[in-house]
């Protein structure tokens, strides 16, 4: 039977102010989330927060007491720097968050001295625009309701799904990391235009459209890729001899040891 969400509305304290944590501040406050956020950079901090209305928080000890959850959004070399003022002082009632990449949940604990619920979850930087892709993992004292919680921090900003925290590294090296790879192929399908006598800025907006609306159908029609590529596919026409062109060159290949080498990279970090 589904769990009923009968939670009152979150209090979010967000602990780092980087990339990630800017994305998941402005996407939970858009989403009607309270959201509070800490950094050592003072300035970043206050620009975050008068952007995206939400409140700068200078000692994040004193705001245990009325937050539902907090989540570390700071670099894995930063965890013990960061937790060493909270451990022990959070209630078991705080639902915990990580998206350090390569640091286990058993970490987590043990630095913050916490016996509680703790969630470790890798969203992307699509966060931003209400689109992340996330993967979640929790230990065994997190509770329904605060299981419920992390769905819906999450989904406020994307979709979001559970899985074993023995794949997470995998996913950080999918789709962690797999914005920077996409990234990098809407640039080179610009800058094929542009040398096919396209204007950059016309070139920019047709590669990004095509990006976008291909990866739409992919989620709309729920078809196979290699369904969807067929159906543009016509026998001796131009799109075969760019497919031969591409698995010449190894593209195929490339992003599969991409997300290999970054999954192996998020591993390594916990040495």
């Amino acid at each position: 039977m589904a769990i009923k969400d009968t939670a009152p509305e979150a209090t979010v304290l967000i602990i780092g102010a980087g990339n990630m944590g800017a994305a998941l501040a402005k996407g939970l406050s858009d989403s009607g989330f309270r959201v509070a956020i800490h950094d050592i950079h003072s300035g970043r901090m206050a620009e975050l927060a008068d952007r995206h209305k939400i409140r700068a928080v200078t000692d994040p000890a004193a705001e245990l007491a009325h937050i539902s959850a907090l989540i570390f959004c700071v670099k894995p070399q930063d965890l013990s720097t960061v937790a060493t003022p909270l451990a022990g002082k959070i209630s078991a009632a705080t639902l915990v968050i990580s998206i350090l990449a390569g640091t286990p949940i058993t970490s987590v604990e043990e630095a913050l001295n916490f016996k509680g619920g703790v969630v470790r979850a890798m969203p992307n930087i699509a966060a931003t625009v209400h689109a992340a892709a996330t993967a979640m993992s929790a230990n065994e004292a997190c509770t329904d309701q605060q299981k419920i919680l992390a769905e819906r921090i999450f989904r406020a900003i994307g979709e979001a799904d559970w899985i074993k925290e023995s794949l997470l590294d995998a996913v950080t090296g999918l789709s962690g990391s797999g914005p920077a790879y996409l990234y990098m192929v809407i640039e080179a399908l610009t800058d094929g235009g542009v040398k096919m006598g396209i204007p950059r800025a016309l070139a920019a907006r047709l590669a990004t459209q095509t990006v976008l609306g291909s990866a739409l159908l992919v989620k709309e029609t729920g078809l196979h890729p290699a369904i969807l590529r067929d159906q543009v596919t016509t026998p001796g026409g131009t799109t075969i001899s760019a497919i031969h062109e591409l698995e010449d060159r190894g593209l195929r290949a490339m992003l599969i040891s991409a997300v290999e080498t970054a999954t192996k990279r998020s591993a390594a970090l916990r040495k």
